[in-house]
């Protein structure tokens, strides 16, 4: 039997190919080209698996030391943070822990998403004008989330799938505009979208209501398929996975129904993330929240038995 990875646990159905990448951070796709994807992370459950099975799994453990070893190279990389009263000098390990870890606050109240100067060369500079957020490398966050997720610092999630995916969102005066926004994760509480924050600032904020277009029949569809038929169904509609232009589609939010948070995304796009439960979604599209709610409670059971059934194979490896 080869080695064991962080991410071979899982069947090769999950993945966008036949191969067992051996990456940390690899998102094992439930349709082509990566439009709907499920990582062991996402999921308590699954988290807790990965945990267990580290500990009677010597070449898992190794992979995970050989990653939690290359996140400590990080304290080598000094930082220097200038502001009006100060400078402060912390480490690139410092800066990641503190903003994933949500402690914020010990960086003396700097907000990381804001403009600062900043040096990697020294306390006297030369400085450059950008954010904490703009110094984070994708892969290496998400390394770091990882490995603090299977060290018990972060809490760990409820079930999620994520996406790419846009669909249509109507606004403004009798829902006269239209724009595609991005679909970003199907959780079992609702769902996480995001726009451009000039977009978000200058045009949703102002109004009282949005009309979402989903295609939630798809899902519907899809349910109590078996994964490899799930994928194969799913990926027929890969490149409009979940866009409707139907009128029949719309679901009516109010702005006021969402909670919103800003963030930097890795590309520097200031982005806003806008969360809606199904509760809200369902107060004028009961049969939409109802069809997207019972498509993230089938994934979520057909990840639970095949991880379950991959793992009690590990055991007796």
């Amino acid at each position: 039997m080869p080695p064991v990875s962080l991410t071979n646990l899982f069947p090769t159905n999950f993945l966008n190919d036949a191969e067992i990448h051996q990456s940390l951070g690899e998102e094992f796709s439930l349709c082509d080209h990566g439009n709907m994807v499920f990582h062991w992370a996402d999921f308590d459950e699954t988290c807790d698996a990965v945990k267990a099975s580290m500990e009677s799994n010597p070449s898992l453990l190794e992979d995970f030391k050989k990653r939690e070893a290359s996140l400590g190279q990080l304290s080598l990389i000094p930082v220097w943070i200038k502001t009006k009263s100060k400078v402060n000098q912390t480490t690139m390990f410092d800066l990641y822990q503190k903003h994933i870890l949500n402690k914020t606050h010990l960086l003396s109240g700097i907000d990381p998403f804001g403009p600062l100067q900043i040096s990697f060369i020294s306390g006297s500079g030369p400085y450059k004008t950008m954010s904490i957020a703009e110094c984070f490398n994708n892969k290496t966050y998400q390394d770091f989330v990882l490995v603090s997720l299977l060290k018990g610092e972060l809490p760990k999630r409820n079930f999620r799938i994520r996406l790419k995916s846009k669909v249509l969102v109507e606004y403004g005066h009798n829902f006269s505009n239209a724009k595609l926004i991005n679909l970003e994760q199907m959780t079992t509480s609702g769902l996480l979208f995001s726009v451009d924050a000039d977009f978000y600032n200058k045009e949703l904020a102002k109004g009282a209501s949005i009309r979402i277009l989903i295609d939630t029949n798809l899902l519907q569809s899809s349910l109590h398929k078996p994964l490899p038929e799930l994928k194969a169904y799913l990926s027929e509609h890969t490149f409009n996975l979940l866009y409707s232009s139907r009128k029949e589609d719309a679901v009516e939010c109010t702005i006021a129904g969402f909670s919103i948070q800003s963030s930097f995304d890795f590309y520097k796009n200031k982005k806003v993330f806008l969360f809606t439960s199904y509760e809200n979604l369902a107060k004028n599209g009961e049969v939409s929240a109802r069809n997207l709610k019972a498509f993230v409670e089938y994934t979520r059971a057909l990840v639970r038995n095949h991880y379950q059934s991959l793992s009690e194979k590990l055991k007796s490896a």
